[in-house]
């Protein structure tokens, strides 16, 4: 669990993350990501929701903590109704990608990350926070006082 304490409080326990172009680039995870979802795995459950373009997803994630689940088909729905049964007042969502909208914008905290495959415009407009790359926002999550620094009024 993450607490975070400024002008309000926040509880996270659920990290809902996209996969594709958000934690891989042509299918590839983004190196440094292993490291940095082992160690969020020891504070937060830690679940990927992708429609696996590239097709590797669960290779690519095997030995980190994390669920995976492959969706098929309203991508952008299926992530809004799994962090509805999570409660998304428990939920931070990391994405980048318009079948990730509904899911940033209705999370407790929300990150676009703009990676080397880009990030959907609109998107931006749904996030707390917008993070030049997922290291960056993973590294946001493993110090809570960055994200006071940007959401503090």
């Amino acid at each position: 669990m993450i607490t975070v304490e400024f002008d309000e409080t926040i509880v996270l326990k659920y990290l809902l993350l996209d996969y594709t172009g958000t934690l891989s680039e042509n299918g590839k995870l983004i190196d440094g990501v292993r490291k940095r979802l082992n160690e969020l795995s020891k504070l937060l459950e830690i679940e990927v929701l992708t429609s696996d373009t590239f097709g590797s997803a669960r290779s690519e994630l095997k030995g980190i903590d994390c669920t995976v689940n492959i969706i098929d088909g309203k991508a952008k729905e299926k992530k809004l109704k799994r962090l509805q049964d999570l409660g998304a007042d428990n939920c931070v969502a990391i994405g980048n990608g318009h079948n990730d909208m509904l899911m940033l914008k209705h999370a407790r905290l929300s990150i676009a990350v703009i990676n080397a495959e880009g990030c959907y415009a609109k998107l931006i407009s749904q996030a707390d926070i917008v993070a030049r790359s997922i290291n960056d926002a993973l590294d946001i999550l493993l110090d809570k006082r960055k994200i006071i620094a940007v959401l503090r009024h």
